[in-house]
């Protein structure tokens, strides 16, 4: 990403979550998505690299797209809230401990692993990971380290869907959004996502921003490799969804399939891919 891009990306959150000024978000959005490598259509492509397996095939045949809570991922660092622990200290130290300094002996009292191990704390941090639902895109569709870690080591597939349908499908779709990942340095050192013990306490609208600005921050130096587009869902996950990572959501689909270097095509899988391309008058390259 150029250095233009990533100031976009981080422009379009803060004036979403931070500013709420939908304008300024929408015009460094569009801003960013003039900057999407073109693919030599009359539409500019984001794309989603998936295993070739009956789930993903399932999805395509019955036009949805599959989203997961943030609590399924497995890294766990992801959507997880960032915490002001010394905030949060200082007020455990007065609440608890009247009579002392709190700035003086906070940091002899509690502990950030205290805090973190805390099972109250824990059911927090996993309802607020249960919050919504997210699907990941990117802007390339010949990025190595992606085909390896989410397309099954180039057997799987890339899934190819104009941004401009996706902007409509979402227009028109209750509760769905799609913004850029924001890519900083030491991301839980980040004052605009960092909950308070007033956040863990009542669960307000300005909370609710700082959290959604968290789900769309990630490290610099570790993910802006994957120069994501989260697509977000409000649906919330409750008990009678028991052990469910997400579900499949209605959406659109993809106009063109990428498929793997190292693809089966002997596989029934490949051959269902298609015939379900035909169906759908899906490209296959």
């Amino acid at each position: 990403m150029t250095r233009k891009q990533f100031e976009l990306r981080i422009k379009a959150n803060v004036e979403n979550y931070i500013h709420k000024d939908t304008k300024a978000c929408v015009d460094a959005i569009m801003e960013l998505y003039k900057r999407i490598p073109d693919a030599g259509g009359d539409f500019r492509p984001l794309y989603r690299y998936r295993s070739l397996n009956s789930d993903e095939l399932n999805s395509l045949e019955n036009e949805t797209i599959f989203m997961r809570w943030p609590s399924s991922y497995p890294d766990k660092s992801d959507c997880t809230p960032a915490f002001d622990f010394e905030e949060i200290s200082k007020y455990i130290v007065r609440k608890n401990h009247p009579i002392l300094n709190a700035e003086k002996v906070v940091k002899d009292l509690i502990k950030v692993n205290d805090i973190m191990e805390n099972p109250k704390f824990a059911k927090k941090i996993n309802e607020m990971r249960n919050m919504w639902m997210i699907a990941c895109f990117t802007e390339r569709y010949n990025n190595s380290k992606m085909w390896a870690q989410y397309a099954n080591n180039f057997s799987g597939i890339c899934l190819v869907y104009s941004s401009y349908n996706i902007l409509k499908t979402i227009k028109h779709s209750e509760g769905m959004s799609i913004m850029p990942v924001r890519y900083v340095d030491n991301r839980d050192k980040y004052k605009d996502i960092c909950l308070n013990h007033k956040d863990l306490l009542e669960f307000n609208d300005e909370t609710e921003s700082k959290y959604r600005l968290t789900c769309t921050t990630k490290e610099k130096l570790i993910y802006s490799f994957e120069e994501e587009w989260r697509l977000i869902y409000e649906r919330e996950k409750v008990d009678t969804d028991g052990e469910k990572k997400g579900d499949c959501i209605p959406f659109i689909n993809p106009i063109v399939i990428i498929c793997g270097n190292s693809v089966d095509k002997n596989s029934s899988e490949y051959q269902r891919l298609i015939q379900i391309a035909e169906e759908k008058e899906i490209r296959i390259i």
